[in-house]
């Protein structure tokens, strides 16, 4: 367990993340996270001097995890291309089936904001990219991806297909409540993203489940 101050400027991250998804950005006030997450209004100021710097905060910390998570995936020696691909993508949907209000205002109040086209933000999500990118181009030359396609493009694409199927969940129209749903979300994903992507061989060398 963190200190008090920790404790308590992450009690206000996590309101926060529940009123920017409730409501939208410009429609939150400081009060509003402030009465949600039980706090004085003027404590809000003593930790952040913004309502942009908490949502900033809410991205670059929550987005450190999830880079640390990516690479460890990307290091992994006991994985083949194919199951480190679809660990990343079952990592989201898990995310987005625990943790949907922290999903939905990354994609729609952080990463399709022009409030935060500014070069931190921008090689944060490219960081990204680059370890899917990674992992595709040592499949590449482990024989288990296309050798034919670019890997960027390829990244680009992973990425795109899950962000896709997110912003399905947070339409109503893709079912991520529970756990049957999330399987069949993952089944699907992993099947119908990585069978463009993987030879014949990489493929083979995918465990029981992910593509079939």
């Amino acid at each position: 367990m963190g200190s008090p101050e920790a404790e308590r400027r992450k009690q206000i991250l996590k309101a926060a993340v529940e009123v920017f998804a409730e409501r939208g950005f410009h429609r939150t006030r400081v009060s509003d996270i402030a009465k949600r997450a039980g706090v004085a209004y003027g404590l809000i100021y003593h930790y952040f001097e913004s309502k942009d710097a908490v949502l900033s905060s809410v991205f670059d910390e929550n987005w450190a995890v999830f880079l640390k998570v990516l690479k460890e995936i990307r290091d992994a020696s006991d994985k083949r291309t194919g199951e480190k691909l679809a660990a990343i993508a079952e990592l989201l949907i898990d995310a987005l089936r625990v943790t949907p209000a922290l999903i939905q205002v990354i994609i729609q109040e952080i990463s399709r904001s022009d409030r935060f086209i500014e070069a931190p933000k921008i090689e944060a999500f490219q960081e990204a990219f680059r370890v899917v990118k990674e992992i595709i181009a040592e499949g590449q030359r482990q024989g288990e991806v296309e050798a034919d396609s670019d890997p960027w493009v390829m990244a680009y694409l992973f990425f795109g297909a899950v962000e896709a199927v997110c912003t399905g969940f947070l339409l109503e129209a893709i079912p991520c409540r529970t756990e049957e749903d999330a399987a069949r979300l993952k089944r699907t994903v992993t099947r119908t993203v990585l069978s463009g992507m993987l030879t014949a061989a990489g493929q083979e060398k995918l465990k029981p489940g992910h593509v079939g």
